[in-house]
């Protein structure tokens, strides 16, 4: 099991000190003392603060080329080192590109105090990099540490298959992957086989991603249940907090983490490094909802009817693929309008979301047209269920309007400006709903309501798509009011 350290960023020592026992009292193993953010720090303030730490500590000098603040080089800095590696510290950091002379000249050297080969990437690289960086650490200390900032999920889970490998020669390492993506390389830190897992104080963290003692603490003990949702983007999502309120609702120990998968780079492999790392269960999004239906073992009914895939389910060896958009668009649906055989419906979009969407209609009798950009793929989903595929400019330049138009588009969500609804499609007495819910008013349903119409956002759809996900994930009744509050708050 990992240790839990607590990096200490104050700028004093009787701050560190005061620091090192609240994080003590969190639950830390041991702290790491940030020598370089203290104010004015020089060779004779070592001692010091070794006697003003009242635990098992790590002392880090991080030079400026590595991430850090501190400005001593050549000699200056060896005497500061050396002066640490004298001070009875537990552990000291040692840098492998700036220490590598003082990192042989020490090695083998009889000493209580365990040294930390450490080394930190600017900036990705690929896994065979970060690897032979690692070997090399290996072989100068007693710890080898490499930390890389996390662009996305697939460069995270190269840090991860690469910690299973080396965990299983049963090597002394600690890998870190920084920011919101590399999170999974914290919270899996036990499977990955790392030594030290650091954290923070809450508000304090020392590097990206770092979670506070208490959170990080509670995902290595005992069981937990961890989530994931899988798209590109995913930064506009609020998946996260609805779903760890659902967690806290029922006082169970887990986290949601958002990944983000370029497009083409959600495969087999990757669903397979997930589930192996813990992963309880999945959402996906915008754009992998085919791709996860063709990568299931076997899927739902819901699943089978769109084939397309948004909520996977680990049960056993077997992975199962669901579509909780189908319950989620139903009950959005409920209380706002009527689908009769007569209902005149449009739904702009046909990806993985729209499949949901034509389902419901379909099964509710509603006559239906379908536009898309790329008009193979309506024609493709107005076969499926029974509907009409136009093209985009032909439909543009008719006068046609609907008594129901549904967006499952992803044009006007947070960070992408514009609308797809053409004003004439609505009317007074029309019902517009935009699948987006993040920003909850959008242009379109701006532009739906200034003619007349009624709009709607997608947040119900998406509070009642991810309570129905986590019952398949957990056999549990979630929290929906308190789901429904945490998204909201998410949004303002």
């Amino acid at each position: 099991m990992p240790l839990v350290v607590a990096s200490l960023v104050e700028g004093s020592i009787s701050g560190a000190s005061d620091s090192s026992k609240a994080a003590f009292r969190a639950g830390a193993d041991l702290v790491e003392l940030r020598l370089d953010h203290l104010e004015g720090f020089n060779v004779g303030m070592t001692r010091d603060a070794r006697r003003e730490i009242l635990g098992p500590t790590i002392a880090t000098l991080r030079s400026k080329g590595q991430g850090g603040r501190s400005g001593l080089a050549g000699s200056r800095r060896e005497d500061a080192l050396k002066e640490l590696l004298e001070s009875d510290f537990e552990y000291v950091d040692l840098e492998l590109e700036t220490d590598r002379s003082l990192l042989r000249k020490n090695r083998g050297a009889e000493s209580e105090t365990q040294t930390i080969v450490s080394s930190h990437f600017p900036r990705p690289v690929p896994r065979d990099v970060v690897e032979k960086r690692l070997v090399e650490a290996m072989t100068l200390g007693d710890i080898a540490k490499v930390a890389m900032p996390c662009e996305s999920a697939p460069q995270a889970l190269d840090l991860a298959q690469l910690g299973l490998k080396f965990s299983r020669l049963k090597k002394r390492f600690v890998i870190i992957g920084m920011g919101l993506q590399g999170q999974l390389t914290r919270v899996f830190a036990d499977r990955m086989g790392s030594e030290l897992v650091y954290a923070c104080l809450p508000g304090k963290e020392a590097a990206p991603g770092q979670m506070d003692v208490e959170a990080q603490t509670s995902m290595l003990e005992g069981s937990r249940k961890v989530f994931g949702l899988i798209g590109h983007p995913v930064s506009h999502s609020v998946s996260k907090p609805m779903q760890e309120a659902a967690l806290k609702h029922l006082s169970l120990r887990g986290m949601y983490l958002p990944l983000d998968f370029p497009p083409r780079e959600f495969d087999g492999n990757a669903l397979r490094a997930l589930k192996n790392l813990g992963f309880k269960g999945l959402n996906v999004t915008i754009p992998h909802k085919g791709s996860a239906f063709k990568l299931c073992d076997r899927n739902g009914e819901s699943a089978t009817a769109t084939r397309a895939v948004n909520t996977i389910n680990f049960v056993g060896k077997t992975v199962v693929g669901e579509n909780t958009d189908v319950i989620g668009f139903s009950r959005l649906l409920d209380g706002k309008t009527t689908i009769t055989r007569n209902t005149n419906a449009l739904l702009i979009g046909a990806g993985g979301a729209a499949r949901a969407v034509a389902y419901v209609l379909s099964e509710r009798k509603a006559r239906l047209t379908i536009i898309d950009i790329e008009k193979g793929r309506a024609d493709e989903l107005a076969k499926t269920f029974g509907a009409v595929s136009v093209s985009v400019k032909k439909l543009w330049k008719s006068d046609r309007s609907f008594d129901l138009v549904v967006n499952c588009t992803p044009v006007g969500m947070k960070g992408m400006a514009g609308t797809p609804l053409k004003a004439g499609f609505v009317g007074p007495g029309s019902v517009f709903i935009d699948i987006i819910y993040n920003p909850p008013v959008t242009k379109a349903m701006e532009v739906a309501a200034s003619r007349g119409g009624k709009a709607y956002g997608g947040l119900e759809m998406l509070v009642q798509q991810g309570a129905e996900s986590f019952r398949i994930w957990t056999g549990l009744e979630p929290g929906v009011e308190a789901m429904r509050a945490a998204a909201g708050r998410a949004l303002l």
